[in-house]
């Protein structure tokens, strides 16, 4: 009878290298799936700014041409109503409907002439800036304007991170948010804090729009102590025809066009409010690294 040889068994470890040589591998190959994940990151973050600006350059045409447009039309409702008052005597009726027409004409063309300004905005020029200098330049203009009755508190952290933004854009954010929060004072007393710190996004605070990416931020907060808002107002705050806090008219563009810039630098801005509680605005902007 003849025997055959056994069969050889596999020993899984013959074929797993061991040792230094094993650590190098897992090492490397670590690396390089950690290098190819951060240039995917690097990848969608360029063609994110790269679409933002695409989308800022489409509605400044667009809010160019429509500014234009509508200005022509405003001018000739005025002109015709100018004329129409010049022809009837004081005490006629239509003098009253008259009123109106002017009311709302002067209102359209506030409405256009930030529509124009919005149109002429320049592209943004993206750099390393620091928010507190950017911050204190703020407050030198709102204690010029505010009266002294609204308090102006900061808590601003001199260290904190610089951001990869376009200063002159930021700065137009900041000083749109306080003013808003002004007007919600409505002549009362009252307080206006900024604050400004360090922190890390994880996972994104609710209420964004889930753009934000894990990792260190900084965070800008403007907050008053505002009657607040109700949950509808609240839902409509950065809509470009929503009410005025204060009169109840139709508001300008400022909050919309603040939530387009945030988000622009690849930021998220967030509301909390409620009856009674004020208004708070928290801003998230990516930190570049650095002081």
């Amino acid at each position: 009878m003849k025997l055959h040889a056994p069969l050889p068994v596999h020993d899984p470890g013959r074929d797993t290298p061991t040792g230094p040589a094993a650590h190098s591998v897992d090492e490397s190959m670590i690396t390089d799936v950690t290098h190819r994940h951060q240039l995917e990151q690097a990848r969608l973050e360029t063609e994110f700014r790269l679409l933002q600006a695409q989308k800022f350059h489409a509605l400044n045409q667009l809010a160019g041409g429509v500014a234009h447009e509508f200005n022509n039309i405003v001018a000739g409702i005025l002109g015709s109503a100018e004329l129409l008052g010049m022809d009837l005597p004081e005490s006629h009726p239509a003098h009253e409907a008259l009123k109106h027409i002017f009311e709302a004409s002067h209102h359209a063309r506030d409405f256009v002439q930030k529509l124009r300004i919005f149109g002429q905005r320049p592209p943004l020029e993206f750099k390393l800036v620091s928010l507190p200098p950017i911050i204190e330049e703020c407050l030198q203009i709102l204690r010029s304007i505010i009266p002294d009755k609204v308090e102006l508190q900061t808590r601003v952290n001199p260290d904190c991170a610089r951001v990869n933004a376009d200063a002159a854009q930021i700065h137009q954010a900041i000083l749109d948010l306080c003013l808003h929060a002004w007007q919600g004072l409505a002549d009362r007393r009252g307080h206006l804090s900024i604050s400004l710190d360090n922190c890390p996004v994880v996972p994104p605070p609710a209420g964004t729009s889930g753009l934000l990416q894990p990792g260190s931020h900084v965070c800008l907060i403007i907050q008053d102590d505002s009657p607040g808002l109700e949950k509808s107002a609240r839902e409509h705050i950065f809509s470009p025809f929503r009410n005025r806090r204060s009169s109840g008219t139709k508001a300008g563009l400022e909050l919309f066009l603040v939530r387009e810039t945030i988000q622009a630098h690849q930021g998220e801005i967030v509301l909390e409010s409620g009856p009674g509680q004020g208004l708070k605005f928290l801003i998230y902007l990516p930190a570049a690294g650095g002081k």
